[in-house]
């Protein structure tokens, strides 16, 4: 068995808005020594929202990252001192308007865990009531409806391009088929 690297140091290298960056030291067992920077990001939630058994909400979003609107679902960060169910009920609120009445949980990803410490627990979102959006000051968000057949055609044709989309929409497919 290959013994886990300890931790020697951490330094931190920039301070942003969202996140940091820091260089870790590790030690190996035999005595190297190594070191890998590492963007620390707050855990996240992933909200895949279903108006009735066939329609889903989507959002086409602008990402200042990429510089243009990408399609994608309700998601967002955890806040300091909330949970992760409560964070999928703010984010799904903020963004498109609804309060789920049942909230479900298909599971946790890293989805970078070569350099980011960022943890995503994807919800399924159901019995939704509409209250009306709230979103942040910064976010440029309109939110649309499509069918969950429409929405896999998008998968299938390299039309959605955010991977936490793809990802809730391929894990809802496989769980549902399973249980069929």
């Amino acid at each position: 068995m290959v013994l886990k690297p300890v931790k020697t140091g951490e330094e931190l290298l920039f301070k942003g808005l969202r996140f940091q960056v820091v260089r870790r030291s590790y030690a190996k067992k035999e005595g190297d020594v190594f070191r890998r920077d590492v963007v620390l990001f707050p855990e996240a939630v992933v909200i895949l929202p279903f108006i009735d058994n066939e329609r889903i909400i989507l959002i086409k979003q602008f990402r200042p990252s990429i510089e243009d609107y990408i399609i994608e679902i309700p998601a967002g960060v955890v806040d300091d001192g909330e949970s992760p169910e409560e964070a999928a009920r703010r984010e799904l609120e903020e963004e498109v308007g609804y309060i789920p009445g049942e909230l479900t949980l298909m599971g946790e990803f890293y989805p970078t865990p070569g350099y980011s410490t960022e943890k995503m627990f994807f919800y399924v979102a159901k019995n939704l009531r509409y209250v009306g959006a709230k979103p942040e000051k910064y976010e440029i968000i309109e939110p649309f409806t499509i069918t969950l057949e429409e929405a896999y055609s998008m998968v299938r044709d390299n039309v959605l391009k955010d991977m936490k989309t793809v990802l809730a929409l391929l894990l809802y497919g496989f769980k549902h088929s399973l249980e069929r």
